[in-house]
């Protein structure tokens, strides 16, 4: 899992998401603003770590319709000729999940947004000739409030099992 959160003390949906998946039988979980704080991303040690994965998952809340800017940084980095595309590249046929919490309701993100904010990640894995999987998100994960706060375990307890059964489902 490449999990992009800046200020993960203070999440509770991808916390519980990335702790989730951590606690799964052969899973890795690469939290890129504890690795990179200084956005000074390792990419010999990133692209190891993708040669390794069978499934590589990107993990993220979103912010304004779109990733944390050092996902997008690190993908840049990481993606680069020879490596993720190209006539020699050498990460082809890997699977991609794109998983991302939304701390807005569900009405705020009618499936034509949801697409168009996935769009870029569908077409990396495209052009870099990898298996898009899917996406799978969730919305009103941001407790604010006691009932909040309580929703947003829920929610983001109910988002891991759907993600864990996403990734061990055969494609």
């Amino acid at each position: 899992m490449i999990l992009a959160h800046p200020a993960i003390e203070k999440s509770i949906g991808n916390k519980i998401i990335s702790n989730n998946f951590d606690a799964g039988a052969n899973t890795e979980l690469r939290h890129l603003d504890l690795l990179y704080p200084d956005f000074n991303i390792d990419i010999k040690a990133e692209q190891e770590a993708l040669l390794n994965a069978e499934t590589i998952v990107f993990q993220f809340p979103l912010f304004w319709y779109n990733m944390p800017a050092i996902l997008k940084h690190w993908i840049d980095k990481v993606f680069e000729y020879g490596f993720a595309f190209g006539a020699e590249s050498i990460l082809n046929n890997k699977k991609v999940i794109v998983s991302f919490t939304i701390g807005s309701p569900v009405s705020m993100y009618p499936n034509e947004i949801i697409q168009k904010i996935v769009f870029p990640l569908q077409g990396l894995t495209n052009y870099c000739k990898l298996q898009y999987v899917g996406e799978i998100f969730c919305n009103d994960i941001n407790g604010y409030s006691e009932e909040a706060k309580q929703n947003a375990i829920k929610v983001a307890n109910t988002h891991s099992q759907k993600l864990l059964d996403l990734i061990s489902s055969p494609s």
